[in-house]
């Protein structure tokens, strides 16, 4: 895989390897990769790495990453992808609990997690997160959140494992950053969700991405207007420091 000279760009290339929803979660990771500058020989540790898309992506970049997960199957799918795009020497992974993490204090750079705190202990995982992190690093933590109407309805209708699942809310935002010396945070997507109905009911693509440039923008505005409506959104970015 060709590596970008910008970070901006570099994502772009590797949109693909966002995977799950990834037009809704490329707008945390350029948040994201605004925080974390040059990424070169640097040592990340991703939480729930899945089948590697992220993972791959840091390291595209120049970075040492770790990935952990409890599915092993999914490791195994993990270093395939590592592979076909060139970082296997960059990355590795193993089988772990990110609320019980092996890992020596002061280890990491930097601490990655996309949709993983929400099935254990939050506090718990946070921790753990400023245990293994070097002072001067960032825990960045991309979680979907509990209160948006119709990601709340939706779960209730046919997600039959989500009364056990923690989705965020603002209160728990502000309970993982008091483990932390430093936090700000950012929420994304009030109306944009409704673009889905256009990517399914309209499956004609070009419909669908003006649909959800156009609610993006909207959303912007409105949490400009009033900012207590994020604890409606569906995405959170927790960017949380050690000193």
């Amino acid at each position: 895989m060709a590596q970008a000279n910008t970070h901006g760009s570099a994502i772009q290339t590797d949109r693909d390897l966002l995977l799950w929803r990834q037009d809704f979660y490329f707008p945390a990771f350029e948040y994201m990769f605004e925080h974390m500058g040059e990424l070169r020989d640097k040592r990340i540790l991703e939480l729930g790495a899945g089948t590697g898309g992220t993972t791959v992506m840091l390291a595209a970049h120049g970075a040492n990453v770790t990935g952990i997960d409890l599915l092993p199957f999914r490791l195994v799918e993990a270093e395939e992808r590592a592979r076909k795009h060139f970082v296997k020497d960059s990355v590795q992974f193993a089988q772990m609990d990110a609320t019980q993490l092996a890992f020596e204090d002061n280890t990491f750079d930097f601490i990655i997690s996309k949709s993983v705190l929400i099935f254990m202990d939050h506090e718990r995982a946070a921790r753990e997160c400023y245990r293994v992190l070097k002072p001067g690093g960032k825990a960045i933590l991309i979680e979907t959140m509990r209160n948006h109407p119709a990601a709340w309805l939706y779960r209730k209708l046919f997600l039959k494992y989500s009364a056990n699942v923690h989705y965020f809310s603002i209160a728990d935002v502000m309970r993982i950053g008091k483990h932390f010396d430093a936090f700000q945070h950012r929420e994304f997507h009030l109306l944009a969700v409704g673009a889905l109905f256009w990517k399914h009911a309209v499956p004609v693509p070009p419909i669908y991405q003006l649909k959800l440039k156009c609610l993006q923008a909207i959303d912007t505005g409105l949490l400009k207007l009033c900012p207590p409506l994020n604890r409606f959104c569906w995405i959170t970015a927790v960017i949380c420091d050690k000193t």
